[in-house]
């Protein structure tokens, strides 16, 4: 590369290819790879949760039924 961006981080950039990553995966150490091109993508973490944070809560499925007839009454006796 020549010009404003030789020798920089810009200039050391794979070019991208395109792979449908059908060669299959190899895995290893909470990393799986491509067998063709080489991309890496990482399989063993989760969400990170500081403590002290609430927990997540999940309405019950009759939560939201109760909530769409409340604003429908709302609606219907509004003046």
């Amino acid at each position: 590369m020549t010009g404003r961006w030789a020798g920089t981080a810009y200039a050391a950039a794979r070019p991208a290819t395109l792979c449908a990553h059908s060669a299959g995966w190899t895995r290893s150490g909470g990393e799986a790879h491509c067998d063709r091109c080489g991309v890496r993508r990482f399989t063993d973490y989760g969400a990170v949760r500081p403590a002290g944070l609430p927990h997540a809560i999940v309405p019950s499925p009759r939560e939201p039924e109760a909530a769409d007839r409340a604003a429908a009454w709302n609606l219907c006796t509004r003046p």
